[in-house]
């Protein structure tokens, strides 16, 4: 199914990392989103709509819902990681922003609503993790998550909103977040640094961020997503110790400055992650690249990052 080019098309974290992504890719398909942003966040193509608007304000969401009416809404926006030990901020942006969103196109009709989920909503579980095994979110993040996308569900259910959920796991590529391990193992590695780390023996499982981008794609145009949660990874779980020693070595970084095992692991980093996408092929048609890292070694989207970083870095000096 094709998505005519006068579809309205609302992106919520538009500017985000993933966001940017997706944006670029509805853009070559001439379509025209509209994005919202937050705060100082300004998309980087000039040719895209943006709207400012806090989801987290139920007037303003649904002021934005009612002025623009969207027929397929991309819930892509919200806060990762473990910075605030209150939890606040991941209820306020990521559950509460839910809500207030997803209450306001109830009112309206939609055709679709495609949300991102997170590895960590498995917690520590057996792998792989499939779609029907229950969320047993450990970290305040992971369970603002796991609450937003089970309110989507009942909202399903309830009201017959058609809400998507991609579960997508450990996103790399150029852009992402510097606090994430990989944006910062490979600056450290390219500036020769020294980087201290875990022991590394926990499994992450990297999917390419197009890849991703070409997921929420498919979920717009698959005839039966709806309803659903969908495991959007590479299928393979590496250790960070393996990944970290090669990337090392493809920067020509001195290996002495790789501190593995000089960091306790906390929260989500006890675990493993690991993905069964075997639905992600049968509803979305969606199979990701190459392993991140495989025995013939990194894959080119690893080595393009580490090149535009390279290129960024450089740029800066």
């Amino acid at each position: 199914m094709s998505i005519p080019a006068k579809t309205r098309i609302l992106v919520t974290g538009g500017t985000g990392f993933i966001g940017r992504y997706v944006v670029d890719l509805l853009i070559e398909d001439g379509l025209h989103p509209l994005i919202t942003t937050f705060k100082e966040n300004s998309p980087d193509n000039p040719n895209v709509e943006a709207v400012e608007v806090d989801l987290t304000n139920a007037t303003q969401t649904h002021e934005l819902v009612n002025t623009y009416k969207p027929q397929i809404v991309l819930h892509l926006a919200g806060v990762t990681g473990n910075s605030d030990p209150t939890g606040r901020i991941y209820h306020d942006i990521n559950f509460n922003g839910t809500v207030n969103l997803l209450k306001a196109l109830d009112k309206i009709g939609v055709s679709r609503v495609v949300l991102l989920g997170s590895a960590a909503e498995y917690g520590d579980q057996a792998i792989p993790f499939r779609e029907d095994m229950p969320a047993k979110p450990v970290s305040n993040y992971a369970v603002s998550k796991a609450k937003a996308n089970q309110f989507a569900l009942d909202m399903h259910k309830t009201a017959g909103l058609p809400v998507t959920i991609l579960r997508v796991f450990t996103a790399f590529g150029y852009g992402q977040p510097d606090k994430m391990f990989l944006s910062q193992l490979i600056k450290h590695a390219l500036l020769n640094q020294h980087f201290k780390m875990s022991d590394g023996l926990q499994k992450r499982d990297f999917v390419h961020v197009e890849n991703v981008a070409g997921a929420i794609k498919a979920a717009i145009t698959a005839d039966n997503p709806v309803g659903r949660i969908i495991n959007i990874a590479g299928g393979k779980g590496i250790a960070l110790s393996d990944l970290a020693q090669h990337v090392w070595k493809i920067c020509g970084a001195d290996p002495g400055r790789l501190d593995i095992g000089s960091r306790k692991k906390l929260g989500d980093d006890s675990f493993d992650t690991e993905a069964d996408i075997s639905l992600a092929a049968e509803i979305l048609n969606w199979r990701p690249g190459p392993s991140i890292l495989s025995e013939s070694g990194v894959s080119p989207a690893l080595t393009e990052t580490v090149r535009l970083m390279q290129t960024a870095l450089s740029a800066r000096k």
